[in-house]
């Protein structure tokens, strides 16, 4: 059986592949197991822009739904809510750790998805209910040891996992022009609103004539991790799939180079070395959705 495999920049745009999978038949349209192998969990609740009474529907609204209401942290759970994944694994660590299961629950509501453990005497009602406004699922969080999963899998691959050492600092400058009042704004006001954020994360630069607000997030682990370290943490998760005998029914790629959770001089090598290990484990043909 040949896996297909899908190529994506940024992981928010995972929710609209899962939504194309579905619509192509790759997967049923509930009941799947999510493994999501990542730096980070991309778990945040967030606050959205979002009535979620109503889900997207097609792929033209799933779309603008992605690239119009969605970051690269806050994805999954609406994907969760629509049902589209009944279990939930954030597979984090590059060494082994013990797996731990939680019967969950996601309350929808306008603007808010709120996660919260399973509660029987508070949401067993709500299972056999159509207009519930909760979702059930499991959350598992573990990574390396050995499993079983029966259910169809997607594989959700950050390539950054194997990058575990962030690097933001290596990315170019995030910033947009804006105009000189609004420069001389940010630095006369010390209560304007880009700079009382829980961290600084914002700040304003001059170029000449032009002026800049930039985006600057501090990462502390700057050391960039050995060429051989990363191959070795490719092998030992391709491995691991191996000989679990654990076969997606499709895989989703996420390159996270724009964002530069992944640097860009990295990517090119960090991805044609999972590609390869992946070929050599199981059978897989590169897909592309396209326009």
């Amino acid at each position: 059986m040949t896996i297909p495999v899908y190529i994506m920049e940024e992981h928010y745009e995972a929710y609209y592949y899962w939504n194309y999978f579905v619509e192509k038949g790759l997967i049923p349209a509930s009941g799947n197991y999510l493994l999501h192998v990542d730096h980070h969990d991309d778990l945040s609740p967030g606050s959205y822009d979002w009535d979620f009474k109503y889900m997207p529907n097609t792929l033209e609204e799933a779309k603008r739904f992605t690239y119009e209401k969605l970051g690269i942290a806050d994805f999954i759970y609406p994907a969760v809510y629509k049902g589209i994944f009944s279990t939930l694994h954030t597979f984090l660590s590059v060494r082994p750790k013990e797996y731990e299961d939680r019967d969950m629950v996601l309350k929808g509501r306008e603007g808010e998805l709120v996660p919260a453990n399973y509660v029987p005497f508070i949401h067993a009602k709500y299972k056999k209910d159509p207009n519930s406004p909760y979702k059930f699922f499991k959350m598992r969080q573990g990574s390396l040891k050995p499993l079983t999963i029966e259910e169809p899998l997607v594989l959700d691959m950050d390539l950054d996992y194997f990058y575990w050492d962030d690097a933001l600092t290596t990315t170019p400058p995030k910033r947009v022009e804006i105009s000189r009042e609004e420069y001389d704004s940010f630095q006369e006001d010390p209560y304007h609103p880009f700079r009382i954020f829980p961290k600084r994360l914002f700040t304003v630069e001059q170029e000449g004539e032009k002026h800049y607000l930039r985006y600057h997030e501090r990462i502390l682990r700057e050391r960039i991790p050995e060429r051989e370290k990363v191959e070795k943490r490719i092998y030992d998760f391709t491995s691991w799939l191996s000989e679990n005998h654990i076969v997606p029914r499709v895989i989703n790629i996420c390159r996270s180079r724009f964002s530069g959770y992944l640097p860009r001089e990295a990517f090119p090598f960090v991805e044609e070395e999972f590609l390869a290990r992946l070929g050599e484990i199981t059978d897989i043909g590169i897909c592309e959705i396209g326009e």
